[in-house]
């Protein structure tokens, strides 16, 4: 009996990681919009920027979720995206 709890135990986590793993590739899929670090990077180059916040915003770039808030930011507007990031790169 307790074979068979760790059987569906373990079928369980490695279902919900599977799904995790779809959710976190899928918000790119699912709503059609590249948050990749090279769209970020060119969203960041048509903006008034120094090398030095380029540089910083680099960083901010590494997390996925900083790149969706940003990319969508930028989609609405550019200078409160701009307002954002520098904030999150002090």
């Amino acid at each position: 009996m307790m074979e068979m709890y760790l059987e569906i135990r373990t079928k369980q986590v490695e279902d919900e990681s599977a799904q995790l793993a779809r959710e976190k590739e899928g918000v790119q899929l699912s709503e059609g919009v590249n948050f990749s670090i090279p769209k970020c990077i060119s969203l960041l180059n048509t903006m008034d920027v120094t090398k030095e916040e380029k540089v910083k915003a680099y960083s901010v770039f590494k997390s996925q979720e900083n790149r969706q808030i940003f990319v969508s930011a930028c989609k609405e507007d550019q200078e409160s995206a701009m307002m954002w990031l520098r904030s999150e790169m002090m």
